[in-house]
C-alpha cells in the first residue's frame, strides 16, 4: 500500500494534531528571519502543511505562509485557526493538492521551503525529482529545511517493498500506509544537486516509555545559483 491521501484525509477527520511546531523549526525560522524587515516580505512554503501548526507559528511571526496539504479536512482546519486569531493577511496561499504534481508557483519565488516529517511519504526517486523542483522555486540563497525520519527509527522494520519504503505495521508507522527511512548516505543522494551545498545537517534521537526509538535527520540545504 503505498501513500494515500486517503489515509490522511481519514486520520485529520478522526484525532486531533499537534498545534504547535516542532523546536528546530523555530531555532532555523528565528536564524535566518526573525531580523528581516519587514518581516512580511519572507515568504515561506510547507509541503505537507496538515493541519497548519508550523505555518500559524511562523504567520504569528509576521511571515508570509504557504501550504499545500493533501488532506482537505486539514487545510480548512488551518485556514479556521488562521480566521479565529486574525491571521489570515499572512496567507500567502494555503491550499489542497498534492506537491508532487501541483507546485505551480513560479521559479525564484520563496525564501524558504520547509517540510516536517511529510516526504518520507513518497518513494525516494519521486521524492528526488519533487526536490529539484523545490530548489527551482526558491530564490538564489533561499533554503530548503527538511526533518525526516532515519533509520532505526520504531515502526519502519520489516520487508522494505522499494528502497528503504516499508508500509507501515507498527510504531509511528501505524496504519499510516507507506513510509520511507533515510540513512545518512541518502542525504546527499537525495537533497544535494549542482546548485546547492548543505548548511546544516543535525541528528535527533529519543526513546520513548517502551524502550522504541524515533530518530530524525534535520536537514538544511542552500540555493547558491
Amino acid at each position: 500500500m503505498k501513500y494515500s491521501t486517503d489515509i490522511w484525509e481519514d486520520t485529520f477527520s478522526k484525532k486531533e494534531w499537534g498545534k504547535y511546531p516542532p523546536l528546530a523549526l523555530v531555532r532555523f525560522v528565528a536564524l535566518n528571519y526573525y531580523s528581516r524587515s519587514p518581516r512580511s516580505e519572507v515568504k515561506i512554503l510547507e509541503l505537507g502543511s496538515g493541519t497548519g501548526a508550523n505555518l500559524w507559528y511562523m504567520a504569528k511571526e509576521g511571515i508570509t505562509v504557504y501550504g499545500i496539504e493533501g488532506s482537505s479536512v486539514a487545510v480548512e482546519r488551518t485556514i479556521k485557526r488562521f480566521k479565529d486569531e486574525n491571521l489570515e493577511q499572512n496567507i500567502g496561499k494555503i491550499f489542497s493538492g498534492n506537491y508532487c504534481h501541483d507546485l505551480n508557483f513560479d521559479n525564484n519565488h520563496f525564501d524558504a521551503i520547509i517540510d516536517i516529517e511529510s516526504l518520507y511519504c513518497n518513494p525516494f526517486n519521486q521524492t528526488k525529482e519533487l526536490l529539484s523542483n523545490c530548489f527551482k522555486k526558491l530564490k538564489v540563497g533561499g533554503k530548503l529545511f527538511s526533518m525526516t525520519f532515519a533509520d532505526g527509527t520504531w515502526g519502519f522494520e520489516g520487508e522494505e517493498v522499494d528502497y528503504h519504503g516499508v508500509n507501515g505495521v507498527d510504531g509511528i508507522m501505524k496504519d499510516l500506509g507507506y513510509g520511507r527511512f533515510t540513512t545518512k548516505e541518502d542525504i546527499e543522494k537525495l537533497y544535494l544537486f549542482p546548485n546547492t551545498k548543505l548548511t546544516n545537517l543535525e541528528r535527533q534521537d529519543r526513546s520513548l516509555m517502551n524502550g522504541k526509538s524515533i530518530k530524525e535527520w534535520i536537514i538544511e540545504i542552500e540555493k547558491i545559483n
